[in-house]
C-alpha cells in the first residue's frame, strides 16, 4: 500500500480519538515534517492513530516546503481544525503515571521514607556527565558520599572529546561540600565492577544505593545494525546492569536501606517501539526485566529496586551529538538533566515496600505535588520532545 493510501486509511480511525494531542505529539508532527521534506513521509516516528493520523495526513499534503517554525504553527492549527466538541471526551496532559502510587502527603510522610542521606553512600555509574553527574550533584547536596563510576577519569580522555570527566564531577561534588570517590570503570568488565564495589566499601564502609545509569545508544534498522553494535548496547545496557547489581548485592544487603534505581523504560509491546530500534530496545527492555525480576527475587530482604525513564528527551551529549535524534535542535526542545536528578532522589527516598515500579521523571515528581516543570526546560516556552517508549 502506498504511503498516501495508508495515511488515508489512518484518517478513518478518527472515531477512536479520546484525547486532545499534547505538546509532545505536536512536536512529533514537527519531526514528521522534517522527514517529509527529505521524501521520507512515514518515517520511523512513534505517532499514534486517530487525530494524530488526520493531522499527519494533512500536514504531509499542506506543509511540505515550509520553514520549521511555519510548520510547527501550521500543525497546531491543523490539530485544532481536526478537533470538534463531539470528537473529544477529555484533554490529557500526556504524562504517564506508571507506578499507581498515592499522591502528595501520603508519599512524603510514609513510614520508612528516607529523610536523611547524610553519610549514606550512593554509587552512580555513568557519572562523568549528563544524567549521572546531575544525580551525583543532587545526592551531594543531601550530604551523601558519592562513588562515581565512568570510563573518563580526566578531561580530554573521553571518546571524541566529549566534555566531562569523573574528576570534574568530583570537584563539583566537593564544591557542594560532599565527598566523592572516583573509580575509572568499564562497566563491561566484571572485574572492574567488583573492584569499584570493593573500593567503595573500603572507603566508606558500605553501599546504600546503586544507580545504574551508564548506557549505550545505537538507533538503526535491523539490516543496518552490525553485530558489534548489537553486542555493545547489550553489554553496556542490560549486561552491565545485571553485573553491577550482582556485585553490589552483598553490600546492599548489609545496609539497612538498600536501594537500586535503573534508568530503564516501562515495557510496551507496541510494534512501533521496535520498528527501526530493535537492538537498542531489546537492551533497554532487558534492563526493565531486571527491575521486575529483582523486585520479586529480593522481596522481603529490605532492598527496593525501581526504574525511572525521562518523560522528555534530556539535554545530554548523547542527544546533541546524535544527528539522528535531532542534535542541537532536539536539545533545545529537551529538559535539563536536573529533572532526572530530582526524580531519582525522590524515588530512592521512598520506603522499601516501594519496589518494582516504573516511573517517568515527571510522574514521580507529580506524585509529590510538583506540577510546574518550566524551570527544567532548556529553552522555556518551546514544545518538548517526548522520549522513546512513552
Amino acid at each position: 500500500m502506498s504511503q498516501s493510501r495508508s495515511f488515508e486509511k489512518a484518517t478513518r480511525r478518527i472515531k477512536t480519538l479520546t484525547k486532545k494531542p499534547d505538546d509532545a505529539t505536536l512536536l512529533r508532527l514537527y519531526s514528521l515534517y522534517k522527514q517529509a521534506k527529505k521524501g521520507d513521509v512515514q518515517g520511523q516516528l512513534p505517532i499514534g492513530e486517530g487525530m494524530v493520523a488526520v493531522a499527519k495526513w494533512k500536514a504531509w499534503k499542506k506543509c511540505v516546503g515550509m520553514s520549521g517554525d511555519e510548520a510547527m504553527s501550521c500543525y497546531i492549527e491543523l490539530v485544532e481544525e481536526c478537533m470538534s466538541a463531539d470528537s473529544v471526551n477529555g484533554f490529557g496532559n500526556g504524562t504517564p503515571e506508571l507506578s499507581g502510587e498515592a499522591l502528595g502527603e501520603d508519599i512524603l510522610n510514609a513510614a520508612g521514607r528516607i529523610s536523611d542521606w547524610q553519610e549514606k553512600t550512593v554509587l552512580v555509574s555513568g557519572a562523568s556527565r549528563g544524567i549521572g553527574k546531575a544525580i551525583a550533584m543532587r545526592f551531594a547536596q543531601a550530604g551523601a558520599n558519592l562513588v562515581l563510576l565512568g570510563r573518563t577519569l580526566d578531561s580530554g580522555e573521553g571518546p571524541g572529546d566529549i566534555p566531562g570527566s569523573l574528576n570534574e564531577s568530583k570537584a563539583e561534588v566537593e564544591a557542594l561540600g560532599g565527598t566523592a570517590l572516583c573509580v575509572a570503570t568499564d562497566v563491561r568488565d566484571d572485574m572492574a565492577l567488583n573492584h569499584a564495589v570493593d573500593a567503595a566499601v573500603k572507603r566508606f564502609g558500605g553501599i546504600d544505593a546503586v544507580i545504574c545509569n551508564a548506557g549505550a545508544l545505537f538507533i538503526a534498522p535491523f539490516e543496518q545494525t552490525p553485530m558489534k553494535r548489537f553486542d555493545l548496547v547489550h553489554q553496556v545496557n542490560v549486561r552491565a546492569t545485571f553485573a553491577l547489581c550482582q556485585a553490589a548485592l552483598p553490600a546492599l544487603r548489609a545496609s539497612d536501606m538498600g536501594r537500586i534505581l535503573v534508568l530503564a523504560p516501562p515495557v510496551s509491546l507496541e510494534p512501533k517501539w521496535l520498528d527501526g530500534t530493535l537492538a537498542y530496545t531489546l537492551s533497554k527492555y532487558g534492563m526493565s526485566m531486571i527491575v521486575l525480576g529483582l523486585s520479586a527475587e529480593l522481596a522481603g530482604e529490605g532492598i527496593a529496586i525501581n526504574a525511572m525513564w525521562p518523560a522528555t528527551t534530556i539535554d545530554t551529549a548523547a542527544v546533541r551529538l546524535n544527528k539522528a535524534l535531532g542534535g542541537d535542535e532536539m536539545a533545545r526542545r529537551s529538559r535539563k538533566p536536573e529533572i532526572c536528578a530530582d526524580s531519582a532522589f525522590e524515588i530512592l527516598s521512598r520506603p522499601t515496600e516501594h519496589s518494582g515500579n516504573f516511573h517517568t521523571d515527571e510522574s514521580a515528581l507529580r506524585q509529590i505535588g510538583i506540577t510546574d516543570f518550566e524551570d527544567y526546560a532548556v529553552e522555556p516556552g518551546l514544545t518538548l520532545q517526548s522520549d522513546f517508549y512513552l
